[in-house]
């Protein structure tokens, strides 16, 4: 017996150089992320706004009807690190995130998708990405190789 498919779209924006009025205001912040919800089916139920006493950053949370927005506000840095997840089929997360770049007015922005519930085998699970690291091999024979070679590179004059 298969599982019950499941598929949720998320979309991670790292937004740069935002505008200063958009990143500096709060509410205006939090409006334009309850208008962005309503225009794409986002279907929010609250925004949350955290801002600690005396900071400048805050986060702003849509909890939405099978999903969320989340925005990481750097007012400072002019910069916006948002989260959007949606498994609600008539939510247009990647609307939302075309719409977050504009409403912010970014110069530059990073943006990283990931499809969700994948139930494949457990190799499917792994990053798409491999790291390029060489191990050295803790042998008597490799050991006195990788010796030997980084001897000569030393006493090598630097004119050969």
């Amino acid at each position: 017996m298969q599982p019950k498919k499941f598929t949720g779209k998320l979309i991670a924006i790292d937004m740069y150089n935002c505008g200063v009025n958009e990143v500096n205001d709060t509410e205006k912040a939090k409006t334009l992320l309850q208008e962005g919800c309503d225009k794409y089916q986002m279907n929010s139920r609250e925004l949350l706004v955290c801002q600690e006493e005396g900071q400048s950053e805050y986060s702003i949370s849509a909890l939405c009807k099978q999903g969320h927005v989340t925005l990481h506000v750097y007012p400072k840095l002019g910069f916006i690190a948002a989260d959007i997840f949606s498994c609600y089929d008539d939510a247009d997360p990647a609307g939302m995130a075309r719409y977050l770049r504009s409403a912010f007015d970014c110069d530059k922005a990073k943006i990283t998708l990931l499809d969700r519930g994948d139930f494949g085998s457990k190799y499917d699970m792994k990053p798409n990405h491999r790291s390029n690291i060489k191990f050295i091999r803790r042998t008597q024979n490799v050991t006195k190789n990788v010796g030997a070679q980084l001897k000569k590179m030393m006493l090598k004059p630097r004119g050969i």
